[in-house]
């Protein structure tokens, strides 16, 4: 495996869902990749501007912290998207990021819904909240790893949709689950 980036969609470098997204890239790391973490809530970024430029020419137009991200993630074989549940859903930032995607997703030569991103591709998906177990929540999850199929070929995206989890620290503290998550990352993206 080549490249596993790691996108945090909290605020909290230390939160749930990005220590689960670090230990992930630990097993991927482990299994020969090389890994980069990022936190979207350190970039400064914008929404798509919803302009279609992107469609016509094959790049977003926009040009701020996130650009050279969209550049690796092109390159990338392996995808971790990380996000707490905020009011039953997930980030803003998340949201913003997957937004900036579409430029992954339209053909800018016949303007139609075609994968950009070439080649295949593994991904993992998390989603974390203090709450009782939900379907609804799993759901959230479901929704970004359909995403991901409007943009490459990323096959049988995994997911992690964990909850009881409580204080922002509460992964942390629950080595069953690092352990898993290790493990994950490792059998994936070996």
């Amino acid at each position: 495996m080549g490249k596993v980036i790691g996108i945090a969609g909290s605020a909290r470098k230390e939160g749930n869902s990005a220590t689960l997204m670090r230990m992930i890239l630990k097993g991927a790391f482990q299994a020969g990749a090389d890994t980069k973490e990022v936190y979207l809530n350190g970039l400064v970024f914008k929404g798509c501007q919803g302009c279609e430029r992107c469609t016509s020419n094959g790049n977003c137009i926009l040009n701020d912290d996130l650009t050279p991200i969209l550049d690796e993630l092109k390159k990338a074989e392996g995808w971790v998207l990380a996000s707490p549940i905020y009011y039953d859903s997930i980030t803003g930032q998340m949201k913003t990021f997957f937004d900036r995607c579409r430029t992954f997703t339209k053909d800018p030569k016949t303007q139609k819904l075609k994968p950009q991103l070439n080649g295949k591709r593994k991904g993992i998906v998390i989603v974390t909240y203090e709450d009782t177990p939900r379907e609804d929540y799993y759901h959230e999850a479901e929704k970004l790893a359909n995403y991901l199929g409007w943009m490459g070929d990323f096959g049988k995206v995994k997911i992690i949709s964990e909850g009881n989890l409580g204080s922002k620290d509460a992964a942390a503290k629950k080595s069953d689950l690092l352990a898993r998550a290790e493990k994950l990352g490792e059998d994936i993206f070996s």
